[in-house]
């Protein structure tokens, strides 16, 4: 159930809304480089020690939160025997692979300095006074920081699945996003470029997005108008072609 439907999502997340979020995302990159914005933000929030230590509690919630929260909800589903519990146990299961998949490659990819406000491993900074904002090293293979920001694209990845499994419940939809929302603020503080975070969200909705729908058809069991489906277990991968 955790690959249910993969194939089709993974392609789906890229493509969603045509590609639009991509295709935003390297956008609006490129639109905070020249416009000096990225290098502005950073200069704030490199002045002001108050808003580099408020990102640095989130940089741990968002390695914890991101592999507990499938688990809990999945496990917790199956004590109190909600279906709906565990199906966004799994759902999230796999939103979290994809996300992980996905943002690690475009890192590994574009290579980008990191912003030097509070590094992410050791918490040093950096004081160079130049805009190095435009700097990448094309395909340096470190998936760790640069672009885009992983722990904003997990948050609201999660958040997308959330919100579109439990579509009708307006109050834990505020919620899940703005705990998005304030992860995302907490990196652009401390070890992301300001651009890095808007990518990561408009990826991170794009692929809760496509997660999310896919298991509420599940749940749902409208999954019948897909003609061909594609799935995979531990053990055996396979294609599901429906005749009628």
């Amino acid at each position: 159930m955790v690959f249910h439907d993969i194939g089709w999502n993974t392609l789906h997340s890229i493509t969603y809304n045509y590609g639009l979020n991509f295709i935003g995302a390297g956008l609006e990159t490129w639109m905070f480089i020249k416009t000096g914005w990225d290098w502005k933000w950073r200069n704030i929030a490199y002045e002001n020690d108050w808003l580099s230590g408020f990102g640095i509690p989130g940089l741990y919630i968002g390695y914890v939160v991101p592999g507990i929260a499938p688990l809990a909800a999945y496990i917790t589903g199956r004590i109190i025997k909600n279906e709906k519990l565990q199906i966004a146990g799994l759902a999230l299961t796999q939103s979290l692979v994809l996300t992980f998949g996905i943002q690690s490659v475009l890192k590994m990819s574009t290579g980008r300095a990191l912003p030097g406000i509070v590094n992410e491993l050791d918490h040093t900074r950096n004081s160079r006074t130049d805009d190095f904002s435009d700097e990448f090293n094309w395909f340096n293979m470190d998936f760790v920081g640069g672009w885009p920001s992983g722990h904003t694209a997990n948050a609201f990845s999660a958040a997308a699945t959330i919100a579109e499994i439990y579509h009708d419940n307006l109050a834990l939809k505020i919620g899940v996003y703005t705990y998005a929302a304030l992860m995302g603020f907490g990196k652009s503080v401390s070890v992301h470029w300001a651009s890095e975070v808007i990518a990561g969200a408009l990826i991170g909705y794009a692929i809760g997005k496509t997660v999310g729908k896919s298991y509420r058809k599940l749940l749902e069991n409208t999954n019948e108008d897909n003609k061909i489906r594609f799935y995979a277990s531990y053990n055996t991968v396979g294609v599901v072609i429906y005749l009628q």
